[in-house]
């Protein structure tokens, strides 16, 4: 290994947790300080090692980080947890708080522009004039399967793939997909795997999703508040800390890539454009979801507290394929189906891209198993963590499953410590 080697990317530093001072020579080293880092950090300092954690950015949280505006809460892009999934359950065992709703899945969905019921169950699915007769049928059928796939089957199969050989109709199809986007946050169906694709629609349309109260920032702060947990910001890792173990849990597969000096093979990120908006009154619909085209609306306050009171908070996205460019004027456009005028916007936000999964989940490289595990590293002290890792989840959940099992490898490693339930 060689020796620590950080420099300063940006002024200051800190230990933003703890009033013992910084260990000189700390059993684990964390890199990154979003949702896998602090997770893992907790998770080892839970057990009694000596943790730091660094984090390049002057503030931590990664993509899991919110910022107030004018009184409303944007966090990076739409965010839902979805429950009873492994980040549920990791929050949980660590005495994380998770406040918040379920949204309502009562919604329009968009065809050729126009603005039919989303089918929600049974009975929507009956009236909705978005589908055909047929439509109907193969959608019911899928949906009535769906609970009792094995996803796991599917793992070198593409979402193309699946929905192709699931429904003939073309409208059956463009649901499924639009369906799809909205619970995986990607827009590349000739690539991903299907096994996730139908793992996170068994968990949407069964448990279902949590917006969080005080977005997703208030998980930031309680693992970062976690004892024991030593946290520097403002400094860049420019080479493998030499220390007993070694965790890097930042910048998805490229830094560990420059760290380690090796390649990892996996799928393309996925990538969304983003428009939040402040408004004044709430909008005519809390859930819009495009049906021939990528976009999404949602009003995330409607569960939530992340709005002063008697105003909402809404956020819009584009699911980018490889090659489009952000729209914006699309996105505002998207959002008038839900009722949003001009004068209701307070205050908005635009994202013009940003990566929602550092590497997906593809078929060609085995799905969900064939992403890499947090022992591959060709160190024996040295894991990863992050949504690209393991072959357990996607988004979130990927992250803190991973970030446990790299948690648990670390403490294995460690003398006199023992590994977290």
């Amino acid at each position: 290994m060689s020796h620590f080697l950080p420099f300063v990317r940006r002024v200051g530093m800190s230990d933003m947790n703890s009033s013992a001072p910084l260990p000189s020579n700390p059993d684990v080293r964390v890199i990154g300080g979003g949702l896998a880092g602090l997770t893992a950090a907790s998770l080892v300092a839970r057990a009694g090692p000596s943790v730091v954690v660094h984090e390049k950015r002057g503030v931590i949280g990664g993509d899991a980080r919110s910022v107030k505006r004018e009184g409303f809460i944007f966090n990076q892009g739409a965010h839902a947890l979805y429950r009873g999934g492994h980040a549920e359950r990791v929050l949980t065992n660590l005495g994380i708080r998770l406040g918040g709703g379920r949204p309502p899945a009562k919604g329009k969905l968009i065809f050729d522009g126009r603005a039919e019921i989303a089918p929600a169950g049974p009975i929507s699915l009956l009236r909705t004039r978005a589908l055909k007769a047929r439509d109907k049928l193969e959608v019911a059928k899928l949906l009535a399967l769906l609970p009792r796939l094995s996803a796991a089957q599917f793992a070198s199969t593409t979402v193309d793939e699946w929905i192709a050989s699931s429904v003939s109709g073309d409208r059956a199809a463009q649901m499924l997909h639009a369906l799809v986007r909205l619970g995986t946050y990607a827009n590349q169906p000739d690539q991903l795997s299907a096994d996730v694709a139908i793992e996170q629609l068994q968990s949407a349309l069964g448990p279902g999703v949590l917006y969080l109260n005080g977005g997703w920032q208030t998980l930031v702060d309680q693992l970062a508040a976690m004892p024991s947990v030593h946290i520097v910001t403002g400094l860049e890792v420019s080479a493998l800390p030499d220390a007993p173990v070694v965790i890097i849990a930042a910048g998805g597969p490229k830094l560990a890539e420059a760290l380690l000096g090796k390649q990892f093979e996996v799928g393309p990120p996925a990538v969304t454009s983003g428009l939040d908006l402040g408004l004044s009154q709430r909008p005519d619909e809390d859930l819009v979801i495009g049906g021939d085209v990528p976009f999404y609306f949602s009003n995330h306050s409607s569960v939530a507290a992340l709005a002063p009171e008697g105003q909402h908070h809404a956020a819009v996205a584009q699911y980018l394929a490889e090659g489009d460019d952000p729209d914006a004027a699309a996105m505002r456009a998207f959002a008038s189906h839900a009722g949003v005028r001009d004068d209701d916007v307070v205050v908005s936000r635009r994202l013009h891209k940003m990566t929602t999964v550092s590497a997906l989940p593809v078929a060609h490289l085995g799905g969900l198993p064939g992403r890499p595990v947090v022992t591959d590293t060709g160190h024996p002290n040295v894991f990863v963590a992050g949504d690209w890792v393991g072959p357990v989840g996607h988004l979130a959940d990927a992250a803190m499953a991973s970030a446990e099992t790299a948690a648990n490898a670390a403490l294995a490693l460690l003398p006199t410590r023992s590994v977290v339930a």
